[in-house]
């Protein structure tokens, strides 16, 4: 009988390793300072000293000190920790070219990878550079759901394709292992929520 895969257990600031960004918990000239690890300092096994340089918040890019280069601060590990953006943090998983979706129709589905982004005035689309507007519709390549995700074809032999609103489509997680974890070219769609949704 296979053995269940552990958890991935989640890293704190004991874990922490050069390059992380941290933040500290008690502010330190009034405001809490963020920065990406440089160096862990030997001097304390239980609680070492972390030199950091200083980093914007937001951006995650290095603070200058003038002319005199970046910023940089000492504190100790008890005193830090492991930081993410908000904005990061919460960011949401937006349509791109060659995600597969389900497209909600009445109460039934349909599925297709996206090939393209269409502006709903017949306009340029700007979704190509700067990422999917919401506002477009999704051109897709209708696809079967079973495993290996063959392309449906149309009565006149060519590839079949749909228009769809964002708001009606739902990115499918795409399963690329087999049973055994083992990388395959038969894909199947990760299905496990669809009954729940009927």
């Amino acid at each position: 009988m296979a053995t269940p895969a552990k958890k991935k257990k989640k890293k704190n600031i004991r874990d922490v390793e050069i390059g992380d960004h941290v933040r500290e918990t008690k502010s330190s000239k009034g405001k809490k300072r963020c920065g990406e690890v440089l160096m862990i300092l030997q001097d304390n096994p239980g609680d070492p000293t972390l030199e950091c340089v200083e980093v914007h918040p937001d951006e995650l890019t290095p603070l200058e000190k003038g002319s005199d280069g970046m910023r940089t601060f000492k504190a100790k590990r008890s005193k830090l920790k492991l930081y993410t953006p908000r904005k990061q943090l919460f960011k949401k998983k937006t349509f791109e070219k060659g995600d597969v979706i389900r497209h909600k129709r009445g109460g039934s589905f349909r599925y297709g990878r996206i090939v393209c982004f269409v502006h709903p005035d017949g306009l340029y689309s700007t979704s190509h550079e700067e990422g999917y507007n919401g506002k477009d519709f999704l051109e897709c390549v209708e696809i079967d759901k079973k495993p290996g995700l063959l392309q449906k074809i149309g009565a006149d032999g060519e590839p079949s394709r749909f228009q769809a609103q964002g708001k009606d489509c739902k990115i499918m997680k795409v399963i690329t292992t087999d049973s055994k974890g083992e990388e395959t070219t038969m894909h199947k769609l990760d299905l496990s929520d669809e009954e729940e949704e009927l």
